[in-house]
């Protein structure tokens, strides 16, 4: 990549321009890949047809939330609720991870006892491996128990799933008895509606597929489900865009003129690192930055208004759905999409109108 800051068109000034230098940059490459994908609805829609049509690797930048939380999901099925389902239903809510309890505070989606369903009693919490992280703005009417601090979460969650299931366990070396662990498999076995809350960055696929088998085996005795806290960037919504349009999740590979799923030949990341790619498009338009292994390989950055500089061989900067145009993004809360409207509307091009030209510039320069 060269070595110099790319210029940025000035809200729709030279954007012509611009996206025709784009277009003759990845027009020369052999492989190119779109990455990010931190964009609304209509945006990663525009960067599947791009993909198709130039034969690029698509991938979103939230690579943990694919390769953990939907590997587990294809490989084995989740049992998942949606968070105002929990805040009402749940009567204990178990963090698993450190992840979670940061994630339940930042979200606040257990600031209120609900209240909806009064058969339910006091709201407890379990915190199981969060390494001394506690929840804050819960609101709590229940113990507030803890289990596994400095164990790691694969461990504790093994001894739990075997303590469950009856089967003996040697004493934790760490000083985690089998008293502490029955304890709070008592504790998830009495519960009436038990919520479990993950964050898929604190695990890998197989400690995940192994929390999942536990809250399957709750079911036996009572009703247990989970709660992801959901992607990074817009993920989900990305992933979903992706499954109804192509058949599957992130990461495709479209060089043979259809869709392919791969985790391992399609990871951005490994692929720059391999010199496997030759262009890249890296849409940031909800973030997150271009990452440093960018800069191996001549890029087209697609950053929000006002980010920092960013050093790219082409740099655009387009809108942000819901501050400064109307957009299509997945709402936590209500596990669905929902229509957001510009809080500070501005004349600035959106992704998919960038990416509609890009592709519409490569198609004229290759007739």
């Amino acid at each position: 990549m060269s070595d110099h800051r790319g210029t940025r068109p000035k809200g729709r000034e030279s954007l012509v321009e611009t996206v025709e230098s784009a277009a003759r940059l990845i027009a020369k490459a052999r492989q190119p890949a779109i990455g990010g994908l931190g964009t609304d609805v209509d945006g990663v829609r525009a960067a599947l047809a791009l993909g198709l049509k130039i034969g690029a690797i698509v991938d979103h930048a939230a690579t943990v939330y694919e390769r953990v939380d939907l590997r587990v999901l294809s490989d084995s099925g989740v049992m998942v609720t949606t968070a105002a389902e929990a805040r009402h239903r749940g009567d204990l809510i178990v963090l698993v991870g450190p992840g979670a309890v940061a994630w339940a505070g930042h979200a606040s989606v257990f600031d209120n006892g609900g209240g909806l369903y009064p058969w339910r009693g006091p709201r407890g919490v379990l915190c199981i491996g969060t390494g001394g992280a506690r929840p804050a703005h819960m609101a709590i009417d229940g113990d507030v128990a803890v289990l596994g601090d400095d164990l790691p979460l694969d461990r504790v969650i093994g001894l739990l799933r075997a303590r469950l299931g009856g089967r003996p366990v040697a004493a934790s070396p760490e000083g985690l008895d089998v008293t502490a662990i029955d304890a709070a498999a008592l504790q998830m076995k009495a519960a009436s509606f038990g919520v479990v809350v993950a964050d898929a960055h604190d695990f890998d696929h197989v400690a995940y597929d192994s929390l999942m088998a536990l809250v399957k085996a709750l079911n036996a005795e009572t009703r247990f489900t989970t709660l992801a806290v959901p992607a990074h960037h817009h993920g989900r919504g990305a992933n979903l865009v992706s499954a109804w349009t192509t058949g599957g999740r992130l990461p495709v590979g479209m060089g043979r003129g259809y869709p392919e799923q791969d985790d391992w030949r399609f990871d951005l990341e490994r692929a720059v690192g391999a010199g496997e790619i030759d262009a890249l498009v890296w849409v940031g338009a909800l973030g997150p930055e271009l990452p440093e292994w960018a800069g191996k390989v001549p890029t087209v950055a697609l950053i929000h208004h006002g980010a920092q500089e960013c050093r790219a061989d082409v740099v655009i900067e387009v809108g942000v759905p819901g501050i400064t145009h109307a957009g299509v993004l997945t709402d936590a809360i209500r596990d669905g999409f929902a229509h957001v409207e510009p809080r500070a509307p501005q004349d600035l091009p959106s992704v998919a109108e960038v990416l509609s030209l890009l592709s519409a510039a490569i198609k004229d320069k290759a007739a």
